[in-house]
């Protein structure tokens, strides 16, 4: 295991455990502040929509100025951020502190994966990235749940704890990578131009996705699930708090659970792609999530709507490490950041417009029909990816054959 790898695992994981302490009560915090369900949506869907307008530009600077500075931006930004929330009891104070913890997410989407994956190739190690990014996930999680449970308790005595507590831990994740994360990648730091040289970045990485159909497709496959799946995570706390009357001590177990489940679908990647086809584990998995979501929204009891919750997030816990992968085959070293940012720049846009567009399903005619269309959005997407695997084989044959034609043997 290179020193990179190490880095990566213990910088990754603290970084989803400062966030985490909010996971179980985020959405009760904000109905418990007066919002309504689709002001509920509305919060984060800014968060979202705001990170889809700084995506890529923050992945051409870290690009360009670095992926540590850029990571340890966003640990700063985001502790300030989550004390804004601390204290917000509007729902204008809500959208300015989403706003702010939006930049600060869009300063280490792409930089942190960016940094590993570059990192690693320089020490190197040229195993593919699926089942790292898959050990890096299920590392998270157990942090996860650590934060989650604890954020559940303390907001059972004060819901402004939480939120605190978060903070700190980004203060104490950004010392930590200050400390151990050792910038290699490519770092193109002409500071009189950098103006000029970040527009030429981004363009050059919105360029690279809309000419490489695998790349395009990835993205647009992203957009379509994060569009699914974000209401569904949204939603969950009211929908068991009304299944079972409890609060959020609840809901940090559930909370616990739901990240069991999705180690449990990293744990068993290697073992699916041993028989087989990426193409085929991921279409399935995203048929499967839409089936589950399904079953959850139609339940009429907590228990078998926990299930589906829980069958769900277990297949996030397959798909994503396989979706990191895939795209980072695909990228030069030099755009690393920019182009992994637009896909993280297509999830936003498809969570943000998701958020709005099922948040008005749900304020209307109640949660369980939000999550039936949810449901059916996923459904409808599992074939794109049989497409994305016959567009990655045609590139391949596409590339194979200009190696072999006798002008490139020269």
């Amino acid at each position: 295991m290179t020193r990179t790898e190490r880095t990566y695992y213990l910088v990754f994981a603290l970084y989803n455990f400062s966030w985490s302490f909010i996971g179980p009560m985020y959405a009760l915090f904000l109905l418990s502040r007066g919002l309504d369900l689709f002001q509920m949506s509305a919060v984060p869907a800014v968060y979202w929509i705001v990170s889809f307008l700084f995506e890529v530009p923050t992945g051409a600077f870290a690009d360009l100025a670095g992926r540590k500075t850029s990571f340890l931006l966003s640990c700063v930004i985001r502790m300030v951020a989550f004390g804004m929330y601390a204290y917000a009891d509007r729902f204008e104070h809500f959208i300015a502190a989403e706003f702010v913890d939006a930049l600060g997410s869009t300063l280490a989407n792409g930089a942190l994966d960016a940094w590993a994956v570059d990192g690693m190739r320089h020490e190197g190690e040229a195993r593919p990235a699926a089942r790292f990014f898959a050990r890096a996930q299920m590392m998270a999680r157990a942090m996860i749940i650590v934060g989650g449970l604890t954020g559940g308790y303390l907001a059972k005595r004060d819901m402004t704890l939480p939120w605190l507590a978060a903070a700190g831990a980004f203060a104490i994740t950004g010392v930590v990578a200050a400390v151990w994360m050792r910038e290699i990648g490519p770092v193109r730091a002409a500071r009189p131009r950098v103006q000029r040289s970040l527009v030429r970045l981004v363009r050059e990485g919105l360029l690279t996705v809309r000419r490489t159909p695998v790349l395009l497709l990835l993205c647009g496959l992203t957009l379509a699930v994060a569009f699914a799946t974000m209401p569904a995570l949204m939603f969950w706390q009211p929908r068991m708090r009304a299944l079972t009357g409890e609060g959020t001590w609840l809901m940090g177990w559930i909370w616990a659970l739901l990240n069991v489940a999705g180690m449990a679908g990293s744990a068993v990647i290697a073992r699916l792609l041993g028989r087989y086809r990426r193409e085929s584990v991921l279409g399935l998995v995203v048929l499967w999530r839409g089936s589950m979501l399904g079953v959850a929204a139609l339940a009429p009891a907590f228990a078998p709507a926990l299930a589906g919750l829980l069958l769900m997030e277990m297949g996030f816990g397959v798909s994503e490490p396989l979706l990191q992968a895939w795209m980072n085959e695909h990228i030069a070293p030099e755009q690393r950041a920019t182009v992994l940012s637009v896909r993280a720049m297509c999830m936003t846009l498809g969570g943000g417009t998701g958020l709005l567009c099922i948040g008005l399903v749900a304020r209307g005619l109640g949660i369980p029909a939000a999550w039936s269309v949810s449901a059916l959005v996923l459904a409808l997407t599992a074939p794109g990816f049989v497409i994305l695997e016959r567009r990655t084989q045609r590139a391949a044959a596409g590339a194979a054959s200009v190696a072999t034609s006798p002008a490139a043997l020269g």
